[in-house]
């Protein structure tokens, strides 16, 4: 009596408990579970977010400033320059040739613009250039002394990858001193005077490289330049000859 009564409560407790752990077993079909590597790959698989307009200008203007990084160079040269002046000759010759020679400051101000075609293409020189001449015999002896000073700014076109040399044209102004003496004997005349001047001309600049672990370059020039100083013109032909940083 006592056992039949136990497997009559076992039955029902047996098949109780198969029903109720059926639901936990199963799984959907539907919604397999995520690995966490399958999680990745398919965030790796969404499309990006497309920048915005104003993320896009803010890259651009860090490209920009970062573009200046990659030429280290200040755009500032010293040169000494030397030449034949032709003087404007009072004696009604073609001119009169005199030595001169010089010295100038350039700087690209180019180098300030956001514009990367008019980095190198304008810039200006802080020029001196002297010239002299004496003349005469041994009573009567001619002196005359030529000093101009000026400041011209360019427009250059640079040709070649490096862009290290070009072709420019040049306007400026500045001031001539002149000053003329003459020494009849021991009589000495003395005339001197100050004139404004227009400078202009074209010329050949080169910046070569001296080597690969300096900013350090050559600076030279090849130019043909017209000081007009009232109704002179004086024609500087000429080199130059320095170095740019």
């Amino acid at each position: 009596m006592k056992t039949a009564a136990v497997k009559t409560w076992l039955l029902p407790c047996l098949l109780g408990g198969l029903a109720l752990a059926t639901p936990a077993l199963a799984q959907d079909e539907d919604a397999p579970y995520a690995y966490p590597d399958e999680e990745k790959s398919e965030e790796e698989q969404r499309p990006r977010r497309r920048a915005q307009p104003e993320e896009e200008d803010e890259e651009d203007e860090d490209f920009d400033r970062m573009a200046r990084l990659d030429d280290p160079n200040t755009g500032i040269a010293f040169e000494a320059l030397g030449g034949a002046m032709l003087l404007s000759s009072a004696k009604g010759q073609f001119a009169d040739v005199l030595p001169a020679f010089g010295g100038r400051f350039t700087w690209e101000y180019g180098r300030l613009l956001n514009v990367e075609a008019l980095r190198e293409a304008l810039w200006f020189d802080v020029r001196y250039t002297y010239a002299g001449m004496r003349e005469g015999t041994k009573l009567i002896v001619g002196n005359t002394q030529l000093h101009y000073a000026s400041i011209a700014p360019a427009y250059e076109l640079t040709f070649g990858d490096s862009k290290d040399y070009g072709a420019y044209v040049q306007v400026g102004g500045g001031i001539a001193y002149a000053q003329t003496s003459l020494a009849v004997g021991d009589k000495l005349t003395t005339v001197d005077g100050l004139k404004s001047l227009v400078q202009y001309g074209l010329g050949l600049r080169g910046r070569t490289k001296l080597s690969a672990n300096s900013n350090v370059r050559l600076a030279w020039r090849l130019e043909l330049m017209r000081f007009r100083r009232g109704y002179l013109d004086d024609t500087f032909l000429g080199a130059s000859l320095g170095t740019a940083f």
